[in-house]
C-alpha cells in the first residue's frame, strides 16, 4: 500500500498560500522601487534647477527668479510627498515579508513533519517485510526438518 499523507491538503493549502504571498510581496517589491525611482528623478530635477538658478541668478530678472523660487518651492513639495510615500511603501513591503516568512515556516513545518511520517512508515514497513521474510524461512526449516 502507498504511502499517504494525512495531512496533505493542509500541506498544499500552506504552499499555495506561501505563493499568494510570494506574489503579494513581489508586488510590493515593484512598488518600493518605483517610489525610490520617482524619488531620485524629482531629486535630480531639483538639483539642476537650483545649478541653473544659481548660473542665472545674477543675470536674471525678478520675474526669472521667482519663477525658479516657486518651481523650487514645488518641486520640495513633491519630494516630501515622495519621501512619505517611499517610508510608506518600505513599511508594507517589510510587513510582506515578513508574512512571507510566516508562511514558508508553516509550510516547512508541514514538510517536515511529512518527511518524519513517511520515514516511520517505511521503517514500519521495513520491519513488516523483515517478520514476513522470518516467518517464510522458519516454515521452509520446519518444513524441511520434518
Amino acid at each position: 500500500m502507498p504511502y499517504t499523507f494525512k495531512l496533505e491538503a493542509l500541506r498544499q493549502f500552506r504552499e499555495f498560500e506561501e505563493e499568494r504571498v510570494q506574489r503579494e510581496f513581489s508586488q510590493a517589491q515593484r512598488i518600493l522601487e518605483a517610489a525610490a525611482s520617482k524619488l531620485a528623478e524629482q531629486i535630480a530635477v531639483r538639483d539642476k534647477t537650483e545649478t541653473e538658478f544659481a548660473a542665472h541668478q545674477d543675470s536674471g530678472t525678478a520675474s526669472q527668479c521667482a519663477m525658479y523660487r516657486g518651481f523650487l518651492q514645488r518641486l520640495a513639495e513633491e519630494i516630501e510627498l515622495l519621501n512619505q510615500r517611499l517610508r510608506v511603501a518600505e513599511r508594507d513591503c517589510e510587513k510582506k515579508r515578513q508574512a512571507l516568512l510566516a508562511a514558508v515556516k508553516n509550510r516547512k513545518t508541514l514538510d517536515r513533519l511529512k518527511e518524519k511520517d513517511e520515514q516511520a512508515y517505511r521503517h514500519k514497513q521495513d520491519q513488516e517485510e523483515g517478520k514476513f521474510i522470518d516467518e517464510m524461512a522458519i516454515n521452509r526449516f520446519q518444513l524441511n526438518r520434518g
